[in-house]
């Protein structure tokens, strides 16, 4: 059986960041695992909707698992969080990890990123993706949205309030401008000449066996 972990700080960053290869990738695993290390109340009951609200051939491949810590608290967490998210994992399966990156400014991020590297050497494909908080990100794979897909997207990120954010400043954040829901674009236009989509979302591919 082939899995896909995709491996996320928080819950909306599935939604901001992960559709793009969702959609383009799903047929090749037979189960997709979603793990989320955080909870936020206001948000538990918004990410199980946007499950069920995926098409039904992605929905019925996902596995949806949150580790239960506190965010911005991750560092400190960092040994427990990494041993409940390895004992998660069924060695004896083939599987590939899709993340966070290393350069990103958000520290919980890069704590994800650091316990997901471990698993580097057991994967075939390890790719991270593109968050608004990257710093330098240099993407290497651009994947575009269909106008379904876009959608879908939008509608999940609608659902969540800023005002609801665990975020110091509320300032500079995704939810507040839609053109942020589209940011790959702007490295696709820079980087792709012959891109022919008006979506897009970009990663960078570490390994691609």
């Amino acid at each position: 059986m082939k899995k896909l972990y995709i491996v996320t700080a928080h819950i909306d960053d599935f939604e901001c960041s992960a559709y793009g290869y969702l959609f383009k990738h799903h047929k090749e695993y037979d189960k997709i695992v979603l793990v989320i290390a955080s909870k936020w109340k206001f948000k538990d009951n918004i990410i199980l909707q946007n499950l069920k609200e995926l098409p039904d051939e992605i929905e019925s491949k996902i596995e949806y698992i949150n580790l239960g810590y506190e965010a911005r608290k991750f560092n400190t967490d960092f040994d427990k969080m990494k041993d409940d998210f390895y004992k998660e994992i069924d060695w004896n399966e083939d599987f590939d990890i899709l993340t966070h990156d290393s350069n990103d400014a958000h520290t919980d991020h890069k704590v994800l990123s650091d316990i997901s590297m471990g698993l580097y050497k057991y994967v075939s494909k390890y790719i991270t993706m593109y968050s608004p908080s990257s710093v330098n990100f240099g993407p290497n794979y651009f994947v575009s949205l269909s106008d379904e897909a876009y959608q879908y997207k939008k509608k999940a990120l609608d659902k969540y309030d800023i005002q609801k954010e665990q975020s110091y400043s509320k300032k500079g954040y995704y939810l507040q401008s839609e053109d942020h829901y589209n940011i790959g674009k702007s490295y696709v236009l820079e980087n792709c000449v012959n891109a022919n989509s008006n979506y897009y979302e970009v990663y960078k591919i570490l390994k691609w066996m």
